[in-house]
């Protein structure tokens, strides 16, 4: 046991990690933990946002879940869409104070947040008229109750969109100018309101009775606008100096060149989230005729496992912010290091994380549900979750890093080959034709997982994802 002991610390001292662990220790305590302790919790109040929702209905039965779930799945998609924008601003917003323009960056966030709040309320009215066709092209085989719940729920959380696109892109402009706590403070506000109000809604208070299934819908929307209003008045106020945005600029002219910048990253993301997300829509209606139990522990298994990933997507977050803000200012090599030790520390991080939970998964889903049979689904896929693990940080937290960089389109490309050639093909395939049902499914997005994880660890370690970034010529000795 001795002599093993001592063999792996002389491997371990052999690496590139072991000869700079020092400095390692340094980046991850003083420019990593203040940007992605913040984003991790500001993230996890986004996603307890929708999972909250679904506890808070749980009790009304197995088909009020799965109603929430058909129209969640669909709400996640038009979701995805405001937060590549957001995204498309965090790295315009992070690259312009890196070369100390802040006024390039107040107007992105501007004009970002005027965009897609027009933007919006246009896309709310559209569905509004079409919601029907949209419950009935989602739900499969879903029992007619449940397209009845899912459509109520759907009309109701339309309207949030206006006030989740502001809060979405505003929080996206103050994490790029290094401010990840406002941000946080933000989205747990809004959690906590949308539990205080949707459970009022939903259950009553005192002799009230409640407004029963809607109110859930009505408490998120609700706690949305709130969450948007503080946006618009930190902003206005200046509470960071470098995004100091008035009510009057957000109706002067737009400067088409910023507007394009951010929307050669935001559109390139938008394009890849939405049909990523687009493709789980698919695979969600593969889902939706195999039972409601089924429907129920599909997107109570994706709740968990959302939140099993939450901190390798809060590292991937602050990646996109350190990378664009040390790129704008000229510091290739501190960015290619950078990259590579988030991506170990994530999938080492991650796959321990995932392993533990395994044992836990009946427990998680237990909070949801008492019915035996989907918690049964739970438990398979959770555990399916954690088998391919190993492949999930490369899928995700290194694009995060690309993206920063303002290789969207590369990312795109692989995001888009990943879901519509491996996910949606090979999951129809194993879980419809071979009849493996959920699993097949998920196996379809584990190959997924590793076929977006080769092709985006071959752009780190080929460098070429820094193509926009010629490195410095070394002088001559001669």
């Amino acid at each position: 046991m001795q002599n093993l002991r001592v063999s792996l610390h002389h491997a371990i001292a052999r690496t590139p990690w072991y000869q700079k662990r020092h400095s390692y220790r340094v980046l991850f305590w003083r420019e990593i933990t203040p940007l992605a302790v913040p984003i991790f919790f500001e993230n996890m109040c986004v996603l307890l946002m929708g999972v909250l929702s679904t506890f808070l209905v749980s009790w009304l039965g197995k088909e009020a879940m799965a109603g929430v779930g058909l129209a969640d799945s669909f709400n996640m998609v038009v979701i995805s869409f405001f937060a590549a924008i957001d995204l498309g601003t965090t790295v315009v917003v992070a690259f312009s104070l890196g070369k100390l323009n802040r006024e390039r960056a107040r107007a992105a966030a501007r004009q970002s947040l005027v965009l897609m709040t027009l933007f919006s309320v246009a896309l709310a009215l559209a569905i509004e008229l079409s919601g029907q066709t949209i419950i009935n092209l989602i739900a499969g085989n879903a029992s007619p109750e449940v397209r009845r719940l899912a459509l109520s729920y759907l009309r109701v959380t339309i309207w949030s969109y206006p006030a989740a696109a502001i809060a979405l892109i505003g929080c996206g402009a103050l994490r790029g100018a290094g401010n990840t706590k406002i941000p946080m403070l933000i989205n747990g506000g809004m959690n906590i309101l949308n539990i205080a109000i949707s459970s009022v809604l939903i259950y009553g208070c005192f002799s009230w009775h409640g407004l029963g299934f809607v109110g859930a819908g009505l408490g998120l929307t609700i706690s949305r606008y709130i969450g948007a209003a503080a946006v618009i008045y930190v902003l206005m106020i200046g509470f960071n100096p470098a995004l100091k945005i008035s009510l009057k600029s957000y109706f002067t002219r737009l400067n088409t060149n910023i507007l394009r910048e951010v929307l050669s990253i935001g559109i390139p993301a938008s394009i890849e989230s939405v049909l990523f997300n687009g493709g789980k829509l698919l695979t969600q209606i593969f889902v939706a005729g195999m039972g409601t139990n089924v429907i129920a522990g599909n997107f109570i298994a994706f709740s968990i496992v959302s939140l099993i990933n939450l901190p390798g997507n809060s590292l991937g977050s602050a990646l996109t912010i350190i990378v664009g803000t040390r790129l704008g200012k000229g510091q290739i090599g501190q960015s290619e290091r950078l990259l590579r030790y988030i991506f170990w520390l994530s999938t080492i991080g991650l796959c321990v994380l995932a392993f533990i939970s395994v044992p836990f998964a009946g427990l998680f889903a237990s909070f949801y549900t008492r019915e035996e049979d989907v918690i049964e689904v739970v438990k398979t896929l959770v555990w399916l979750n954690a088998a391919f693990m190993p492949f999930w940080a490369a899928s995700w937290v290194l694009p995060a890093c690309l993206k920063g960089a303002r290789d969207a389109r590369f990312t795109m490309w692989v995001s888009m080959l990943g879901m519509w050639g491996c996910r949606i093909v090979f999951g129809y395939i194993l879980g419809i034709v071979l009849g493996f049902g959920v699993v097949g499914i998920w196996l379809g997005m584990c190959l997924d997982w590793i076929v977006r994880a080769l092709f985006f660890y071959w752009r780190m370690a080929s460098g070429r994802w820094l193509w926009k970034y010629p490195k410095p010529v070394k002088p001559s000795n001669t």
